[in-house]
């Protein structure tokens, strides 16, 4: 993974960041850019990072599917081929080693396997690097699995975003079926079990709600609603707390 920066220590991480963290399916994406949009902050979309370097993986044949019967797993390829991956973020694309794959990162193979890329130790190394870097250029919404609790220790903000299993299968199926897709909920509910397991109880960077991070459920609630709550939470000079925060619904 190119980088114009050495690494940032997390001790060193950027403070003017809101670290949105939560489940697949929560809301994230959404509330988190039309969070920025109002604050006049950038927007940082860590899932499609990862989704990018499934894809990436997909396309040199070693996502952690195609090469597990290998001695080292296929450590040694995707590392290869992560050292010769050129991730930028222009504008709300994707843009990979110059090619704009914004469009390709919900298909159903990266949806299969991003998972199990966003759990390999060196994977999240290169994608927290390159996270900090670009909060480092000014105050962003930055939305993600591990954002307050590791990536962005420091963050001003901190929320962790949920919503009921069931209502997140709703939600991701409207989406796919507005990308051109019919998937049935059931199918969906199932792929967001599976990916609640595999994030929560992971190694590395385990999926869990950061100290001082503001609750919010938005199960039944319109987005608006959502960013309306969180913007008044920022604007009020919350800062993050040892203490949890939690929102009493």
């Amino acid at each position: 993974m190119t980088s114009p920066h050495q690494p940032r220590e997390p001790s060193l991480a950027p403070t003017d960041v809101v670290a949105i963290d939560g489940p697949s399916g929560a809301g994230k994406s959404t509330v988190a850019r039309m969070l920025a949009k109002k604050l006049g902050f950038a927007y940082l979309d860590t899932g499609a990072m990862y989704r990018a370097v499934t894809w990436h993986f997909l396309q040199e044949g070693c996502a952690p599917s195609e090469c597990a019967a290998e001695p080292d797993r296929g450590e040694a390829r995707m590392r290869a081929a992560l050292a010769n991956a050129r991730l930028e973020l222009r504008d709300g694309r994707v843009v990979l080693n110059g090619r704009d794959v914004t469009a390709h990162l919900r298909v159903r193979e990266v949806e299969s396997q991003v998972s199990a890329v966003s759990a390999l130790p060196f994977v999240r190394a290169a994608m927290s690097n390159l996270q900090r870097i670009v909060a480092s250029h000014g105050p962003v919404v930055a939305e993600g699995r591990d954002m307050g609790s590791v990536v962005f220790p420091r963050a001003r903000w901190k929320v962790y975003l949920d919503a009921a299993p069931s209502e997140r299968a709703r939600r991701r199926a409207q989406d796919f079926e507005r990308q051109g897709r019919i998937v049935s909920e059931n199918d969906v509910l199932e792929e967001i079990l599976v990916r609640d397991r595999l994030d929560s109880t992971r190694s590395d960077a385990p999926l869990r709600q950061a100290d001082g991070a503001l609750y919010v459920d938005s199960t039944g609630l319109l987005t608006e609603v959502v960013v309306e709550r969180l913007l008044a939470f920022v604007r009020d000079g919350a800062v993050a707390h040892p203490a949890q925060r939690r929102e009493v619904r």
